[in-house]
């Protein structure tokens, strides 16, 4: 009889254990998502200061840059100390041509492995050109429109409210669409959070925010969706008759040569990822970014990103006329154009006259930036993120600055 009494409790201890468990392993991405943005909510274990960089990767492509690589060089070393970042990785393209690459710093604090221009970066939602660049691509070839409901292109869409929804509404986050802190499909919302799955389909994706209603009638306001790269994609697939990723591939990749971008993997020449609070930084959480690869879970490399807005100058790859519709910032049914000057998968600067998309990831920020006038283009990344965009990208003005000058004789102040 004691025995038995002992055996009941002792599967009682074990149920009560199981159940802990469970709950902690379904809690416990939770916490890690409120940690990445409440400091006080943070594992206090892990951090270590970020040394200072004092050497630079460079590749200028043309003797005749060495000085401006140098003083490109400096640009990063200084930005990569004020803003203590573990690692930066820069490129330029001038006229259609990779002109330097360059990087400071750590790919990987750890093992003290130094970040080089063919490190691999998480780039966040300047994944979003990516798909517009494919898009854009489709659209000049014929197989799909921009303001064919996309119904048309897939007629077993898992939520009924999205048949009448264009590529241009989702392209411009006009569509009614929610963002991950909106979504009210329950399920889906915490996936979002816990990035544990992963999806080798971009239709599986559909399931994170299917049950979530149309936040307000198509064209009629402006709310930045994520998810519409991730319906895009899916439309893309259904009307291509490939994988996403072979589109991709077809249509953007192989064309321009690139090596990226790529999924989100654990593979030779990755970065590690941060997060930073003062001057001190610990590894991010592990996730799973599969499941938003179109609009947020791409990894690349600077010196493959200025190749890619280098050939949206390419009228031979992207149709001028396509290009004017991609960087025209759009307009809502009320003719206004929406609050951020948002165009088709890019950003308009209408105070700098280029095109651009900027990206947040997990632990990571990327930066691309197309400058038709000067016919050039540049791309930035880091392993951290930093509390404020800003404070990363504003080294692009004096590379934009730097790499414009007829005289490369004339020095720009790195302190700056």
């Amino acid at each position: 009889m004691e025995f038995a009494v002992m055996s009941v409790r002792s599967i009682i201890a074990i149920l009560v254990l199981v159940v802990f468990a469970g709950l902690i392993y379904l809690i416990w991405p939770a916490y890690g998502f409120m940690a990445e943005t409440n400091p006080s909510l943070r594992n206090p274990w892990r951090w270590q200061d970020v040394p200072v960089a004092t050497t630079c990767q460079s590749s200028p492509m043309a003797p005749d840059l060495q000085s401006i690589a140098e003083q490109a060089c400096a640009l990063l070393l200084a930005h990569q100390a004020r803003v203590h970042a573990p690692s930066l990785s820069a490129a330029v393209a001038i006229d259609g041509r990779l002109v330097w690459s360059g990087a400071v710093g750590w790919a990987d604090l750890g093992s003290q492995s130094l970040a080089t221009p063919q490190t691999l970066y998480r780039i966040g939602s300047t994944s979003k050109p990516v798909t517009g660049t494919l898009l854009a691509r489709m659209v000049d070839a014929g197989i799909v429109e921009l303001d064919q409901p996309i119904g048309h292109y897939d007629d077993a869409l898992p939520n009924s409210d999205w048949q009448h929804l264009t590529l241009r509404q989702l392209a411009s986050h006009m569509a009614g669409l929610p963002e991950y802190e909106t979504n009210r499909d329950t399920l889906g919302l915490y996936h979002s959070m816990a990035l544990r799955r992963g999806h080798s389909d971009v239709r599986e994706g559909l399931a994170l925010f299917d049950g979530s209603p149309q936040r307000y009638a198509a064209g009629s306001a402006f709310e930045y969706s994520s998810f519409g790269a991730l319906l895009i994609a899916s439309v893309l697939q259904s009307a291509g008759g490939q994988p996403y990723a072979d589109l991709v591939q077809q249509w953007v990749l192989e064309p321009l040569a690139l090596n990226s971008p790529v999924v989100d993997q654990a593979v030779t020449g990755r970065a590690s990822f941060y997060q930073l609070d003062g001057s001190r930084v610990q590894p991010w959480r592990r996730v799973d970014l599969s499941n938003k690869l179109p609009g947020g879970g791409f990894m690349s490399r600077p010196e493959d990103m200025v190749r890619l807005g280098a050939a949206w100058l390419d009228p031979g790859f992207v149709n001028v006329d396509t290009r004017e519709r991609f960087w025209t910032p759009q307009t809502l049914n009320n003719g206004n154009v929406n609050e951020q000057s948002y165009a088709l998968t890019w950003r308009w600067s209408d105070t700098g006259n280029y095109a651009h998309h900027g990206g947040v990831s997990k632990g990571a920020m990327a930066w691309l930036a197309v400058h038709p006038e000067q016919s050039m283009v540049i791309a930035l990344t880091t392993n951290v993120k930093l509390a404020e965009f800003g404070d990363f990208s504003s080294v692009q003005d004096s590379l934009v600055a730097l790499f414009s000058k007829n005289d490369d004789s004339t020095q720009i102040d790195a302190s700056e």
